[in-house]
Parts: C-alpha cells; structure tokens; sequence
C-alpha cells in the first residue's frame, strides 16, 4: 500500500481493458468455472427472473470480478498479459450465463447489453467498448434495479477534493451497496480493504509500509471510481471486522484514460476507516 499507485486496482488501471470491466459492472465473475487450474462450473439451477438468485449472483460475481486477472500489468509482457486476460474470460463465462439465467424481465435487456459487451472487450481487448453510453446506461440500469430490489444495506459515500464523506463509523455485516459521488474537481475511487484480525496498526501506518508488507495485512474487498460529478454503485460483502476505504488515485487525474503524476490522495486525507460489526 505504499505511497506508490502499484496496488491491484492500479494495476487494473494500467491494463485499460480490465480496470473498467472491473470497476463498472456488479455482475461479471465468479470462483466458479472449469479452466486449465481446475475448478466446477456452478450448476445453474435459479429460474429466470428469480429476484434473490439474480442478486447472490451479482454480488459473488462482483467479488470474484475485483481480484482480477493473474497477472501484473506492469511488468507482464502483452502475450503474457493477454494469457491471462483468456483464462480469467474463461472463468467468467459461468457467470455471465447465470446472471443472464436468473436475470429479471426489467433488468433483462440491460444484463445482455454488458455481459455481450464484456464478452466482446475480452475477446478483443477494446476496452472503449465499456465506455460508451450504451454501456454506461446499461450498468446504471443494473446498479439502480439491484439498490431498489435486493434489499441490501446501502451507503451513500461522496468524495471531495480530497476526503470522504457520509462513511458511517459502523455498518451492520453482509452485503452493502456502495453508492459513491463524486463531487470533487479530480477523479476519485473508493477502495474498500479488510484490515486483518489482529493487525493493530491504522490505515495511515499501513500505507505507510511497502505494498507487500502491508498487503500481509490487508484484503481488498472492492471498490469504485466516480469521475467529477459523476458516481457509481459497488456490492461488498463484508464480515465483521476493521476496513479501510481509500482513494490511490494521483493529485491531478481527472479521467481514467490519463494518470497524473501527483501524489496518491490517500496522502492527503483521502482514507477513512470504519467497523463492520
């Protein structure tokens, strides 16, 4: 967690395609699936439309999404890059059948345009595919449908420049959406870890440590990038414990596509801690 932007969402960030797929979508993988390691594909049992199979759907799929492919971007080479990017579109197909499977009629339309999309991006590495309007509408049709029809816990957390606001001191266990605003003049993230059991260290004295020291220390659970004046929805699932919510993003960065060369906000308040009880 170091003062460097080299974290697995950065690394994300760096490899393009798979920073948005990851960031944008609550419903695109899964530790489900048979590839070359092994591994069972989930059974898709759910009828389609099922509400509560379509939500535990998403959710898990959203939980296995933000870890990512098996590869850093920043020092893999393209052909071992795109290896991994195959096995980790490999292991996202079950999902993407079992969201489509279960998906409600209201949300139906929506679900086929991103998973045609996320199929198409990784096929193909264009990863504008994700960042067009037709994309965008789709993910906040999804986001809106699940805030109104899950059930889960939600928080309205806002960014400014640079600190976050509206993170409550405590939040109940379980799934929690994650609405997050950004109302600040540079883009901003909210990046949710689990600070280990045990570990009596703050989050400023962990990110303070080298990454590899600190990540011994600290589990990402997920996250969300909001550009200036705009916002996204994130689903977490979150055991009892100490978390951290933090922004990498460099000072100066005001869109995805360019990463400034200022220091990480984290460094200039941009981190918060809370309870999960």
């Amino acid at each position: 967690m170091h003062t460097s932007t080299s974290t697995t969402i950065r690394r994300w960030a760096a490899g393009g395609a798979t920073a948005v797929l990851l960031a944008a979508l609550p419903a695109c993988g899964s530790d489900g699936g048979t590839d070359e390691a092994g591994g069972e594909s989930p059974a898709s049992t759910s009828a389609a439309g099922d509400v509560e199979a379509f939500c535990a759907a998403a959710v898990e799929a959203e939980s296995m999404a933000s870890q990512g492919p098996a590869v850093d971007f920043e020092t893999a080479s393209p052909e071992e890059i795109q290896a991994a990017v195959t096995e980790f579109g490999a292991r996202l197909e079950p999902s993407l059948k079992e969201v489509e499977d279960t998906a409600p009629d209201e949300v139906r339309d929506d679900v086929e345009t991103l998973t045609g999309m996320i199929r198409q991006m990784l096929e193909t590495g264009d990863d504008t595919l994700m960042d067009s309007e037709e994309a965008r509408s789709a993910d906040a049709g999804i986001d809106d449908y699940m805030l109104d029809s899950c059930g889960y816990e939600q928080i309205e957390a806002t960014a400014v420049d640079y600190e976050f606001e509206g993170i409550p001191d405590t939040v109940p266990g379980g799934t929690v959406a994650v609405t997050f605003a950004n109302e600040g003049e540079e883009m901003h993230e909210i990046g949710i870890a689990r600070i280990n059991d045990g570990v009596t260290a703050s989050a400023e004295e962990l990110l303070a440590m080298p990454e590899e020291q600190a990540m011994t220390m600290a589990t990402f659970t997920g996250g969300a990038f909001a550009p200036p004046g705009g916002s996204d929805t994130t689903f977490l699932e979150l055991q009892p414990g100490r978390y951290a919510a933090i922004c990498f993003v460099p000072q100066g960065t005001t869109d995805m596509e360019t990463m400034a060369e200022g220091a990480p906000h984290f460094t200039l308040g941009m981190v918060s801690e809370f309870t999960v009880e």
